[in-house]
């Protein structure tokens, strides 16, 4: 058993409880799979470093897992046909692992989890705007992709 994280970037219009039915479809096949669910963390809405699909912002998610490579390959299957997804990344964080040792992980995550609820709730700030402010995200036209090979 190998452990993996993927990384999604899901449609920044998407409300949430269209993304919490994303993640718990993507939740479900990594259970369904025989594969350990350890955590899933929401990061947020994201200005992207370029245009993918003509989107300048995208929601950052994270799921953390382990389990051989038919829960990858299923995993990667559904999102490449999912229209919801913009970009997903895959990256193997350990060869082997001890699904004990993987357990352990999750409870002391849920416990940690449980004590910093109260905080976190406390410490989400608003939206101060600042990446509104940034110029906007130029769009490649044909006319300059022709001006770059005559250059």
């Amino acid at each position: 058993m190998r452990r993996y994280e993927t990384i999604l970037i899901a449609h920044v219009d998407l409300s949430e409880d269209e993304l919490s039915k994303l993640i718990a479809r993507y939740e479900a096949i990594v259970t369904v799979q025989k594969g350990i669910l350890v955590k899933v963390e929401r990061w947020g809405k994201k200005k992207l470093a370029y245009l993918i699909r003509k989107q300048a912002r995208g929601f950052y998610i994270l799921i953390d897992y382990a389990g051989v490579s038919a829960v990858v390959n299923e995993l990667e299957r559904n999102i490449k046909i999912d229209d919801k997804i913009l970009k997903f990344m895959t990256v193997l964080k350990a060869e082997a692992v001890n699904p004990a040792a993987l357990e352990s992980e999750i409870a002391e995550a849920a416990n940690k989890g449980e004590k910093e609820a109260p905080l976190a709730a406390a410490a989400e700030e608003p939206a101060t705007g600042e990446d509104e402010a940034l110029p906007p995200v130029p769009e490649e036209t044909d006319s300059d992709a022709k001006v770059e090979m005559e250059s």
